[in-house]
């Protein structure tokens, strides 16, 4: 398994990219923060330089590989667990399995379990109907992965314009077989997902960065449950803020870099002078 860690500063910081992702999204705050923290991307098994392992791709499975890679390349916590969207559930499910090794956690426009049940599901169109199409895989789409042919025509992903400077290493890592392959099972294991990450309350700092106004949401319906999602999050800890990204997408490592990095450094501040913001939430420029 691939790990990428930079800086010598304190607190760890350990990041988990969401669906479809690995450590390259982390690219722009990782430069940012390592300046300040030790700061570590990974990728899960299967996505950018990780081999793919065998067995279920649920939550616990993904929390116990990551907790051996740390312990392998002798990372010390607590650690802050850094987590964009479906990361949002493996990093909880590390808080609920190794307690003692988390000091802090980070939710990025991150999922919850509720994400994919009932109302909120249906408002979000994430429920179980679109979730199995996730864990299909036509052959003809098999066929150009494996071949080749998608890595040749440059078809495999665009690149975010943020990461310009890296597009060619970006598009590459997209055209991984195993990537997609890795992005279904996870998809298939959401059902286990959802009954072992609990909302039971963690005794660390939470901070919740999220979105205002994506164009993934497209309804006012699914903004609003969004956004309750959200604020669920800070029932998990006394010691919970949220701070919203005005005019921002879903991908705020990528297109509000600055405002994340900002807020992560003034989180982190607080917590060292057990001053954190409690119960709020706040909003502050995408940028």
């Amino acid at each position: 398994m691939h790990l990428n860690c930079s800086g010598t500063g304190r607190p760890t910081i350990v990041a988990e990219a969401g669906s479809g992702e690995d450590s390259l999204t982390w690219t722009l705050l990782q430069n940012s923060l390592s300046s300040s923290y030790r700061f570590c991307s990974y990728d899960r098994a299967g996505t950018g330089w990780s081999e793919p392992r065998p067995g279920p791709r649920d939550s616990e499975a993904i929390a116990s590989q990551l907790h051996e890679l740390l312990k392998t390349a002798h990372e010390k916590g607590p650690v802050v667990l850094l987590a964009h969207s479906l990361g949002g559930l493996y990093i909880k499910e590390y808080a609920q399995l190794y307690p003692d090794q988390v000091a802090a956690l980070i939710f990025l426009d991150a999922t919850t379990p509720a994400t994919y049940q009932g109302r909120a599901a249906d408002a979000l169109g994430l429920g179980q109907a679109t979730i199995s199409q996730l864990t299909e895989f036509p052959l003809i789409g098999w066929a150009a992965e494996v071949s080749g042919y998608d890595r040749l025509m440059h078809q495999c992903s665009g690149f975010p314009s943020s990461l310009s400077s890296i597009s060619a290493l970006y598009q590459a890592d997209q055209c991984i077989a195993s990537q997609d392959r890795e992005q279904r099972e996870e998809a298939a294991a959401l059902p286990a997902d959802e009954r072992e990450v609990t909302d039971a309350p963690v005794k660390v700092p939470v901070l919740v960065l999220s979105e205002d106004k994506s164009p993934i949401l497209q309804t006012a319906d699914a903004i609003s449950t969004w956004d309750m999602l959200q604020n669920n999050l800070l029932k998990l800890s006394a010691e919970s803020y949220r701070i919203k990204a005005v005019n921002s997408d879903h991908f705020l490592q990528l297109s509000c870099p600055n405002f994340t990095s900002d807020q992560i450094r003034v989180a982190l501040t607080a917590y060292e002078k057990k001053s954190s913001l409690h119960g709020t939430t706040t909003s502050a420029p995408c940028r």
